[in-house]
């Protein structure tokens, strides 16, 4: 029995080598974006868009400029008692 490639036609003209006898094929390496096109939905299911993290920086700012604030302001009063204190002691 013959085998080949077309076994219910085993006498088409034009068929296939056998593949002892095909040449060898080089080996592809796969592109070099791989894992660029691989990280991107796990990046997207795990960091949250950019709408909240500009929504987050936004509070931390704000929350740390009114700490500024804050701080500023209790310096201003504390100062402003200790200087009232020194000037009562050397009145009297």
């Amino acid at each position: 029995m013959k085998f080949t490639r077309w076994p219910f036609f085993s006498g088409r003209r034009g068929a296939a080598q056998p593949a002892a006898t095909a040449p060898a094929t080089p080996r592809r390496r796969a592109a070099p974006f791989w894992l660029g096109d691989a990280l991107q939905p796990v990046l997207a299911w795990l960091l949250p868009s950019s709408a909240v993290v500009v929504a987050a920086l936004g509070q931390f700012v704000l929350a740390a400029v009114l700490c500024v604030v804050a701080c500023g302001i209790w310096l201003r009063l504390w100062r402003g008692r200790v200087r009232g204190r020194r000037a009562g002691r050397s009145k009297a």
